[in-house]
């Protein structure tokens, strides 16, 4: 296959960006000298690019102020393009297939990743990787074991112990994930057509995922107690819903935490209807609170499917997660996870293992927490100075539930002609009662976003 030019190279990455919409009609794009710095690469080759894609129609020079694209009109059926892209705003779609860009760490506070300098440092993966990579011939031609790598499984368990919840090593199951273990979950549970309840608002993943599967939705409200109990009740007794799916610990997109007697009230209502529920603890290792409850460590596993994983402290990259499932659902979980998955990888268990026992590892997670509290602390005065209140019942975790008073889907449209990713609160939320919402990422916004968002406050303040 011959190979590209640089010039070609160059058009590909600009119309890759305008019809992904990260590049949006109107929208200025890096000039000459800046993408020539960017790609590394020289700006005679960037020349002769632009030019090739001012004469296909994709972009266009203004004399004096530099390229911009085009608007664009789709001859097929003769569809404005604004409507389109407000919508698709408020699709996790959009926004999903964004967060695989590459974004500049604080041009993405809508992201639900850390910046890589937040997470371990990369010579201790590498050694685990070594490590692992050494005994590669015991495993390298098996399936392995279909619940996952024995001694991880043993070292999670002691974990879980500290959280008290007590588990033994066979139960536990690794994943491809907290994604990957959240859709076994349903697919042994639920059917197409059943109800699922999740609280309002709630990660725009999981809702998604849950429409994806033709599986019908219910939102009960939560505040920073937990769910509304009366309103749980109501939906129980009505719809007879198998599964409640919450974070109990640092709530995506809330950051809230829940009460114990709320969730003592939870589990009383689960076992009088029948019903069970999914405790995602991706959190769990940044949670600063040293008596947070789990549902798990109640329940023991009785009623509750406990999931967590390691993704969003090691790196993204690291997509091993952890299932311990009541005793009844054991099997009918192994063997979806086969069905759909086979096995784990082992090569990647036997490195986190190794990672886990590393000096390192906890002193890692310590820092992490220290860092979080210091940038709320900052981002708290940084907001109140351009007048938008800090959630004063918000934990301290990756995320900050800001209400800015505006309407965050415009917000979310002006923001990305800038470059900017952002969350509304529309995504997290089958109403429009969140549609002032901010899901901010405090480890990705910074004082240039900051000074963005104060501008466009003003802008829109003043019509």
């Amino acid at each position: 296959m011959k190979k590209k030019t640089r010039v070609q190279e160059v058009c590909d990455w600009i119309i890759d960006k305008i019809e992904r919409n990260i590049y949006l009609p109107r929208y200025k794009i890096p000039s000459i000298r800046q993408l020539a710095l960017k790609l590394n690469i020289s700006t005679f080759s960037v020349a002769q690019a632009y030019d090739t894609l001012v004469s296909m129609g994709y972009i266009k020079s203004a004399q004096g102020a530099g390229f911009f694209v085009c608007e664009r009109i789709n001859c097929s059926n003769n569809i404005n393009l604004a409507p389109s892209l407000i919508h698709n705003v408020s699709d996790t779609g959009w926004l999903m297939s964004h967060l695989f860009s590459e974004l500049p760490k604080n041009k993405a506070s809508g992201s639900g990743l850390l910046p890589d300098e937040w997470l371990l440092d990369a010579e201790i993966i590498s050694n685990a990787v070594r490590k692992a990579a050494k005994e590669v011939s015991e495993f390298i031609y098996s399936y392995g074991h279909i619940q996952g790598y024995q001694p991880l499984r043993e070292l999670f368990s002691q974990q879980l112990d500290e959280l008290g919840i007590k588990v033994n090593p066979n139960t536990v199951i690794t994943m491809p994930g907290v994604s990957s273990a959240i859709q076994t979950v349903l697919r042994v549970l639920v059917k197409e057509n059943d109800y699922v309840i999740v609280d309002d608002p709630s990660w725009f993943w999981l809702l998604g995922c849950l429409h994806q599967l033709n599986i019908k939705v219910l939102s009960v409200p939560r505040n920073k107690n937990g769910p509304d109990i009366e309103k749980l009740e109501n939906i129980l007794k009505t719809y007879h819903p198998k599964l409640y799916i919450t974070n109990s610990v640092l709530n995506n997109p809330t950051s809230y935490n829940i009460s114990p007697s709320i969730m003592y009230k939870v589990l009383s209502l689960l076992h009088k209807y029948d019903a069970y529920l999914l405790e995602d603890d991706i959190y769990s290792h940044l949670d600063d609170s040293r008596n947070t409850l789990r549902y798990a460590s109640l329940d023991q596993l009785e009623r509750v499917f406990y999931i967590t994983g390691v993704s969003k402290v090691i790196g993204a990259n690291w997509r091993v997660g952890f299932l311990c499932s009541p005793y009844d659902f054991l099997e009918k979980i192994l063997r979806q996870k086969m069905l759909s998955n086979m096995t784990s990888t082992e090569l990647t268990e036997r490195a986190i293992y190794k990672i886990w026992l590393h000096p390192g590892y906890k002193k890692h997670i310590d820092n992490m927490k220290i860092k979080l509290a210091k940038k709320h602390e900052k981002l708290k005065n940084e907001l109140e100075k351009i007048g938008i209140s800090y959630p004063k019942d918000s934990n301290i975790g990756i995320f900050l539930w800001v209400n800015t008073h505006l309407d965050t889907t415009q917000m979310a449209l002006a923001a990305s002609k800038e470059e900017f990713l952002l969350a509304p609160g529309y995504l997290f939320s089958q109403h429009t009662d969140f549609s002032t919402y901010l899901r901010l990422n405090v480890t990705r916004t910074d004082e240039e976003f900051i000074s963005w968002l104060n501008m466009y406050r003003l802008k829109i303040l003043k019509k």
